[in-house]
Order: structure tokens, then sequence, then C-alpha cells
């Protein structure tokens, strides 16, 4: 295999345990390469390396940091373990990975979902 000299400043992604925030299991210049060999290990994470910034993970809780408009700085299957983290994190929310819902803070009831994202109708 070749030297990697010139790779320098290149983005890496690492695999990381626990949700992200383990031990690095794996590191790529490539993120398709990351995302699959991640699959193979339950509970990991994908995250540009010497971020916190996960751009991968399979679990049904994130944190997002800017309230929700930031990067996902943490994941998890169980709610509470995601509102804990989001507690540490300024800023920031709770939301469902699939449809996207704010779990916490509790959006007003009447505000839309414009208003919500911060968006001003036209």
């Amino acid at each position: 295999m070749g030297c990697a000299c010139n790779q320098r400043g290149k983005q890496q992604f690492e695999v990381a345990m626990d949700a992200g925030r383990g031990r690095v299991a794996f590191t790529s210049g490539s993120r398709p390469t990351a995302t699959t060999v991640a699959q193979r290990y339950t509970g990991s994470a994908v995250r540009i390396k010497g971020s916190d910034e996960l751009v991968h993970h399979t679990e049904q809780y994130e944190v997002a940091k800017d309230a929700g408009k930031g990067a996902v700085v943490f994941a998890h299957s169980d709610l509470d373990q995601a509102l804990a983290h989001s507690a540490t994190v300024d800023g920031s929310v709770v939301r469902e990975r699939e449809s996207g819902e704010i779990m916490q803070p509790v959006p007003a009831a009447n505000l839309t979902k414009a208003d919500q994202a911060g968006e001003t109708p036209a």
C-alpha cells in the first residue's frame, strides 16, 4: 500500500463506540467506508475526526446544537439519556431521528413548523 503523505488536511471520519462517545474503532478518509464499518459495531457512530459532530448513527434520539439547526453531538436510544446529555450543551434540543420532532424543549402549541424552524412566511 502506498504512502498517505499527500492526504494531509483531508477530512477523516472515525467510527466511535458508544454512540460516538467511546473508543475509536476505525478511521478512514471515506465517509461511505466508515459508515459501512460502523454497521458492524452495534451502538457505534461515525464522526468527523477532531470534532464532536456525528455524521451517521442508528440511535432513536439525537441532541443537536443551536436549537436543532447545528451539528448532532449526541445520539442514544433512551430518551432520558438524550435529555440528560442535552442539559450539558447550551442551546441544544433533543429530537427524534426519523421524524425530526423536537422532544425537548417542548415547542409552544401555537407555533407553526415554520415558526419552530425560525423561518418567516413569504
